[in-house]
This record gives C-alpha cells, structure tokens and sequence, in this order.
C-alpha cells in the first residue's frame, strides 16, 4: 500500500468537513439518515449535455474577460479537443470513445462536477421539487442526506415511503445517470471512512472500515525512506483524531493502528512513541485558530529525481538541502519492469523524444540531432531539406561539398530517449561535443554546437564516446 498523497490528505480533510457539517443538523425521531452512489459517474455523464452546461455558466460569466483573453467559443473547441479519447487494441483496432468521461483524464472531474452541481440545482434543490432533504452532502459520487420520514399513513396507502419515490424520480431526469440508496440500520451508516450513529438529536462519527479490508499497509522492510513509512502511521493517526468523536473510540482505533503496524514489521518502541506524542501534536492543532501542516514548506532552487537508495538517500538528502536542492525519489527498476512488457511494441520510426545519429554511407561521418516527434516526421524533414537545397542543414552541406557520398536514412541510430525538452537539447550538445570539441565542426556533420553547456562536461567526453561507440 503507498504512502498517503495529497489527493489522500484533500480526501481525510472532506471528510472531516463533512463531519463538522453534520454537526449542525437538527435531528428528530421522524428523520432518517442514507446514503445515495452514482453507479459509474464518469462513464455516466452526457458529455453533450455537459459542454452544453460549461458553455451556459462560460456565457453568463461577466468577469470572463477580466481572466482571459480566449473567447468562450475558443474555450468549448479546446474542451471538445481535450475529451476526444482513442484506444488502440493489440489486433491494431482504434476505438475513440464517443460519450462519456474518459476515466484517467484529469479534466474529466472537473466536468462531472460541472454536469452534476447542474443536476442538483435543477432536480434536487429546485423549489417546484416535491420532495427536498433536510441535508444533502455530495462528495464526487457518494451524496450522504438526511430525509423526513413523512406521514405514515401516505406511505402504507402508497406502498413506499417519500425517500424511495425520490430516489425513483432522481433515477428518472437523466437515463446515464443512475443512483442507489442505502439506508441506515439501527441508527448507524457507514459513508467514506466516517461511521455515523444517531445520538439522541446529533451525530457522532468514527473511523470506518470495509468488512473486506486487508489491514496491510506500507512494510517496515519495505524499500521506502523513514520517513515516508512514518508518514503513513501519522496519517492514519491524524485521521483518528479527526474523525474519532467519542474518548473510547479513538482509543479503540488507536490500539488497532498499533496493532496493525506492530504486525507490519514497525518496531514497537517506535509505533507507541508515535502514538504518545501524537496528543500533543494534535491537541496543538485544535487550539491553533488556524493550523498549517507542522512540516516544513521548502522551496527548493531545484529538485533531484532519482529511484531512493536505503542509508544513501537519506545522506544525500541532507546535502543538497544544503544547497537549497530538493530529492524526490520515483520509481526505480523492479522485476516487474523488467519481465513485463505490457505496451504494444513501437515500430522503430515511430518513436519520439529521441537523440539520434544519422550516418554518411561513405564517409562515416555523422550528424547529431534531437526531435520530439516521431523519427520518421523528422527523417522526412530532413530529407526535405536536402532536396530543397537549404544551406541551413548540415546534412545537405555535406552532401554539396561531397556528392558521391550517400546517407544511410534507414540505419540511424537512437543514442538517447528523454521526453523533457531542455534536457534533450543539453544531451544533444553534450553528444555533439563529444564528437567534436572545436568550434567549427570538421568531424560531423552539424554545423552548429546546440545550446550552451558548462565546459565541465567535457571531462566526460572520452566515456561518452566510448557509449557511442556501443
């Protein structure tokens, strides 16, 4: 299990805003407590009629023009873009999905917010409705709400009682979009990580879990600094105070994080020290009017990214902080990279964010270059560029001072991949210099050295050539 992220922080403090909120509902014996889910939101959404409810809230937007210069019909045809999804399958099929919120795409919840803040104004908190909650709390696709019973009698000669005809109306606007109802059991309701119960006339709340949780989180032995796997047990003891009403039950919850993590190879000494100094920690945050996170916010010149090394990393973190350099460990090589190749295999023209060499057939000298794009859009570039004569090119140069040579177009050779742009451009100077260190090329093809580099590269000239040379 990974370390709590920001998305996790975000969703622990909506939650505990939910649990503030519900705190000012006034309950009686004739209310009940139940929660609603939309089946597959992102999928669900009308995508027509969701760009037909930006363009309508873009249009009515009187400060538009104040925040950007695009107009609204500038913006809707980038929206439009920005949804297209195509799917290539193994057997070379493309699919594009033609409704529908494309699951993975970052903007796709902004839209299904957009669509269903519509929803709700038009067909939950609309004053013609019949039917209106005491309380109706919507977080992405889980809506948690507080009904009135209503009169017993109606509900026998009905069939059904005022929350069920609602749902079926609700279930009744928009044929995609689809809810289910759960309701509270013996005054309790599970909702997200919260487990509500009925107190008299108020809520109290602690930490829930699913029936079908593994209690397996982030390994002791596990290749991860300190200080991420402390992250996770803080977090998770954070989350307790905070959504933990009652004395006992966060003492209940507390034991069990200990025993949790003792059993996930956490020594013990370190797990109640943790705990016990939590108290404090947290007692601090409730008093403090306006509490920001007890880490420190760094802002770094630069950042390091590279795989966490245990007992290296940790040392070198502390150097470069120093000189004002962040780390930030990412994903090393593992078994899994390794033996799996699970993308579709790119023809070799097709690849992009390249450094390449491209080599005279004759003469063996070559020409260091870099693109973004596929390689067969650049080769075509360059071979353009011969046959339209310009003098700008290295390629075609060599070819007028030499014109029996021949270029071998079909056997260049990639001798780098890196998609940042800056970075390719320095890779490729460092390549070029490597090859030819003087400032008027004689011994490859480019005419010019590619952007400027700090002349302690060239101390590594001699491997880089011996790479090449590979």
């Amino acid at each position: 299990m990974k370390p709590i992220s920001e998305s996790g922080k975000s969703f622990i403090k909506n939650t505990y805003a939910l649990k503030e909120m519900i705190k000012n509902v006034n309950l009686d014996e004739d209310c009940l407590m139940a929660s609603l889910d939309i089946v597959g939101l992102y999928p669900s959404i009308p995508l027509k009629k969701a760009l037909e409810v930006i363009r309508e809230k873009l249009e009515a937007d009187e400060t538009l023009p104040d925040r950007t210069d695009w107009k609204v019909e500038d913006i809707m045809k980038l929206l439009e873009i920005s949804m297209e999804t195509y799917f290539k399958t193994l057997d070379g099929k493309i699919w594009v999905q033609i409704d529908g919120c494309p699951i993975g795409k970052s903007i796709s919840g902004e839209i299904a917010e957009i669509y269903m803040n519509w929803f709700e104004e038009t067909f939950v908190f609309n004053e013609q409705n019949d039917f209106q909650p005491i309380f109706w709390k919507r977080m992405r696709d889980d809506i948690f709400l507080v009904w009135k019973k209503g009169d017993p009698e109606m509900n026998r000669k009905l069939g059904s009682d005022e929350l069920d005809r609602f749902l079926w109306k609700l279930n009744c606007f928009e044929k995609r979009i689809e809810f289910t109802l759960e309701r509270e059991k013996d005054g309790m309701l599970p909702f997200l990580d919260l487990f509500i119960k009925r107190e008299n006339d108020s809520f109290i709340t602690k930490v829930y879990r699913k029936e079908t949780h593994t209690q397996k989180y982030i390994h002791w032995k596990s290749n991860h600094s300190r200080a991420v796997k402390l992250g996770v047990l803080k977090g998770l003891i954070h989350r307790a105070h905070l959504l933990c009403d009652l004395k006992e039950d966060l003492l209940d919850e507390l034991n069990l994080l200990r025993d949790v993590f003792i059993s996930n190879g956490y020594p013990c000494k370190l797990v109640q020290r943790t705990m016990n100094e939590s108290w404090s920690t947290e007692l601090k945050k409730s008093v403090m009017e306006e509490f920001e996170e007890s880490e420190e916010n760094h802002e770094f010149f630069d950042v390091l990214h590279a795989p966490y090394v245990q007992g290296f990393t940790e040392r070198l973190q502390k150097e470069l902080k120093k000189f004002g350099i962040g780390f930030v460990m990412k994903k090393g090589v593992t078994l899994a990279s390794l033996l799996c190749k699970l993308k579709q295999k790119t023809e070799k023209e097709d690849r992009k964010d390249l450094d390449y060499i491209i080599k005279c057939e004759t003469c063996s000298m070559k020409y260091v270059g870099e693109t973004g794009q596929q390689f067969r859009t650049r080769k075509q570039q360059h071979q353009r560029d011969v046959k339209n004569k310009i003098a700008t090119n290295g390629i075609y140069n060599h070819l007028k001072q030499n014109r029996k040579h021949k270029i071998a177009w079909d056997d260049a050779v990639y001798i780098d991949r890196e998609p940042h742009y800056m970075r390719r451009k320095i890779k490729e100077s460092i390549y070029i210099n490597a090859l030819d260190a003087s400032e008027k090329h004689t011994k490859i093809m480019n005419l010019e050295k590619g952007v400027k580099t700090n002349p302690c590269w060239n101390e590594f000239n001699s491997e880089v050539r011996k790479s090449l040379k590979q």
